[in-house]
């Protein structure tokens, strides 16, 4: 289909040409990128001779420069000419793929023509059944750096590089009315660091990567949630958007429960162990969910990987040995999926898998659930699933599949890094194997099957009514049961009741049962007794879904209801947590109380104070005074005390030694004065964009004195991650060493009051010394340059 662009249109074109032609002759007469940092030594690590070339190599080609674990086996699903540059994608419910092509990014070293808007949204079918694409449709393709893509009642919702969109289909794949959502949903940033992903939660939510929104369609005349604002309505539905966690950078993936997983750069896998928005129910109260790490960030090439942006800072390659000049840990990483299907063996299922597109491999780790959190195990040590010695493979983004494997999502492209953080070192990389020659018009999707097992067939949902829907729920791939919830929703049919409710009673499989009981909590059909029937269950992850979704009932007995509550909440820590974030739902005097009982029991376990506080919504004044206004714990005492207060209004002055009080006063005043702190990161610590770091919450203050103290004395330049954000910072921090103006006392002072203030609280009943910055400054004497993320963080980029 061919969309007509009108003259304005074609103009503004023409400009974006000719300013991406300016922009790439002034880096190139200027000799260096923007990813150039003062003081980097960018030499050659690996010479030469010794790196292998990457020409391009054809489909069966690639297949061969596969290396695959014994069992599973790689197959060409769609390749160009049919795909160009994929990104991200969704299956419909006749499992047709619709696929975001970023088809401007970074052609050549300077991204020329990046703004042009051309990148496509194609829709690729199997036509003959036989597992490879023969069909491609092109539904759009004047799209700027296309993201996002999600399925939805009457078409489609996608995302440029800016706003949010709906794309009405009509019959024979043709486009209806195309209307903008939300024009703000990847307003500002950089590409690499721009809203993406629209997945749909278990909780009727699309929820997103490196955002804190999360979208929602309801019925025209549902009423919205508090909380939540209408952005957008058509004539299928409504659209509201609401409040999120924040978290991730590139795709993201749910497990069976609904848990959020996601990853950073140098993080290959993060888990929230709570399910979303379970600490943002209180009004009041600021906090994060703080993802788990799910293993370590080692990787393990078959090719050497010279090519990444800092190549040349000791401890990004292997250094000797047989396995010198390849990647050591993560530093691009895409795409974390938690595999979902029924494809592969048992032991499989549920385990973590992250695209490396800078090392060419997949990385997989089984998720390793222990009380209040994540931890994560190599499914092959030492070792990944899927590697390959083609330099261009870049695996962007993994999807379960309705057949039950995995789809790769392979950009196929010689430059992985944006023009605004690519060095000059890497730029020499790319021009000696050519790998700016033939971009944008290439690209591949991979299936990664059990080769032993046959594969399921093509699904035909789309047709069908909800009644017809409902035994999907029940399917063993946990796209079904996900695309049977979502079309159920949208059908809004209440007849379908009693056939989920067969399910939730069966009790016989406990993803059926919990994927049923947020189906009716969508439809808002739940009963007291369909609640009282999953507590009675087998399975404890079934227990704790029918206490999450029992907040949306009126119980008619109250006081019951929570005493059934309150022993499984002393027999458990897991129902003691879900049962503590639903307690403010309630207005029996009984509630309160129980909120005490499971704070006395479990105050030392994980989440839950955080639980308790959350889960009183707009009670925490009324459960203080029902204890007395005090309660013996300084933790839970400091989040009371600060309820109200956003995180820059935050102190932790009150609960620092005497002289770590007089400290803070005056690290304020030097803060916002002599020091001028406050000009680069800002008067609320919240830090400036393009400027200096957020101080909340940041490792570089909290994760060790020492550090903070080198940065300090001696300076700092960017880029500088912090959790799952990356700074990218034009200046460089001066150090504070040769001001002779500002003694190791007034050091110590700033410091105490920045690791106590905007809600960090690492000096409980203490402060930061002056004999710190003194010996620190002893150590570091005759340093010349500031310090790089890689000094203090080896492992980062």
């Amino acid at each position: 289909m061919k969309l007509y662009r009108p003259i304005s249109g074609l103009i503004k074109l023409t400009c974006l040409l000719m300013l991406n032609i300016s922009d790439a002759q002034e880096s190139s007469a200027q000799g260096k990128h923007k990813g150039d940092r003062p003081g980097h030594d960018m030499r050659d690590t690996i010479a030469r001779d010794q790196i292998p070339a990457s020409p391009i190599l054809s489909v069966a080609q690639a297949l061969q420069a596969f290396k695959i674990q014994h069992g599973f086996t790689v197959e060409d699903v769609v390749s160009e000419p049919n795909v160009f540059n994929p990104v991200a994608l969704t299956f419909d419910a006749n499992g047709r793929l619709w696929v975001c092509e970023m088809t401007r990014f970074m052609p050549d070293v300077y991204g020329s023509g990046e703004h042009i808007p051309d990148g496509n949204i194609a829709v690729l079918e199997d036509t003959n059944n036989d597992g490879r694409i023969d069909k491609r449709t092109v539904v759009l393709n004047d799209v700027v750096l296309p993201r996002t893509i999600a399925m939805v009642k009457g078409g489609i919702v996608y995302a440029d590089h800016t706003q949010l969109y709906f794309a009405e289909i009509l019959p024979g794949l043709t486009l209806g009315v195309r209307e903008v959502v939300d024009a703000e949903y990847a307003k500002g940033g950089n590409l690499e660091h721009k809203t993406n992903t629209m997945l749909y939660g278990m909780d009727n939510w699309y929820y997103n990567a490196k955002s804190a929104k999360k979208y929602q369609t309801l019925p025209l005349t549902a009423k919205v949630p508090e909380g939540t604002k209408e952005i957008y309505r058509n004539k299928y539905w409504k659209m509201i958007r609401g409040k999120s966690d924040y978290r991730g950078q590139w795709g993201l993936s749910m497990d069976d429960y609904g848990r959020l997983f996601h990853n950073g750069n140098s993080s290959p896998a993060k888990g929230d162990y709570l399910r979303p928005g379970a600490l943002l129910k209180n009004p009041g109260y600021y906090t994060k969910m703080g993802a788990q790490s799910i293993g370590t960030n080692r990787v393990y090439p078959s090719r050497i990987n010279p090519g990444i942006n800092r190549g040349y800072i000791n401890g990004m390659l292997v250094k000797e040995g047989v396995d010198k000049g390849k990647l050591v840990n993560f530093t691009a990483a895409s795409g974390n999926l938690v595999y979902r299907g029924d494809n592969f063996p048992d032991k499989f299922y549920g385990m973590s898998l992250t695209p490396e597109p800078a090392a060419n491999l997949i990385s997989a780790r089984f998720i390793m659930e222990k009380e209040g959190g994540f931890s994560g195990k190599p499914v092959y040590p030492e070792d990944e699933i899927v590697t390959s010695t083609d330099e261009r493979f870049r695996p962007v983004n993994l999807y379960n599949a309705p057949d039950g494997s995995i789809y790769l999502l392979d950009m196929y492209h010689g430059i992985l890094q944006h023009k605004e953080f690519l060095t000059t070192y890497l730029n020499n990389q790319i021009k000696a194997r050519e790998l700016d020659k033939n971009n944008n018009t290439m690209g591949r999707i991979y299936r990664l099957r059990w080769q032993q097992n046959v594969l399921a067939k093509q699904p035909r949902l789309e047709a069908l009514s909800a009644k017809q829907l409902v035994p999907y729920l029940a399917h063993a791939n946990g796209w079904w049961r996900d695309t049977a919830r979502r079309l159920i929703i949208e059908k809004n049919d209440p007849a379908v009741f009693n056939d989920i409710a067969k399910i939730i009673k069966s009790d016989a499989d406990e993803r059926a049962v919990i994927n049923s009981l947020w189906t009716l909590y969508a439809l808002d059909i739940l009963t007291e007794k369909i609640v009282n029937q999953a507590l009675k269950s087998s399975a404890l992850k079934v227990k704790g879904a029918a206490i999450a979704v029992s907040e949306s009932l009126t119980f008619s007995d109250e006081g019951e209801f929570i005493t059934t509550l309150a022993l499984l909440a002393k027999d458990n820590y897991l129902l003691a947590i879900e049962v503590a974030l639903i307690i403010g739902h309630f207005d029996s005097p009984k509630a309160l109380k129980l909120s005490k009982q499971i704070l006395d029991q479990y105050k030392t376990k994980p989440w839950i104070k955080q639980a308790v506080i959350s889960g009183l919504q707009k009670k925490s004044t009324e459960f203080m005074l029902s204890i007395g206004g005090n309660y013996p714990d300084s933790d839970f005492m400091y989040i009371i005390n600060n309820l109200g207060k956003t995180p820059e209004k935050r102190t932790n002055r009150e609960q620092l030694s005497v002289q770590g009080k007089v400290l803070f006063d005056m690290g304020k005043t030097l803060y916002n004065g002599k020091g001028a702190c406050f000009g680069c990161h800002g008067v609320n610590g919240d830090g400036i964009d393009a400027i200096g770091p957020t101080f909340w919450k940041s490792e570089w203050l909290l994760d060790d004195k020492t550090k903070l103290a080198k940065v300090m004395l001696h300076g700092l330049m960017g880029p500088i991650n912090i959790g799952s954000r990356q700074w990218k910072t034009t200046a460089v921090m001066p150090g504070l060493a040769a001001r002779e103006d500002i003694s190791d006392h007034e050091l110590a002072a700033i410091a105490t009051y920045i690791r106590n203030s905007w809600g960090n609280t690492a000096d409980t009943k203490a402060q930061v010394s002056a004999g710190l910055f003194k010996r620190i400054r002893k150590q570091t004497y005759g340093r010349q340059t500031p310090y790089n993320q890689v000094d203090i963080f080896p492992n980062r980029k």
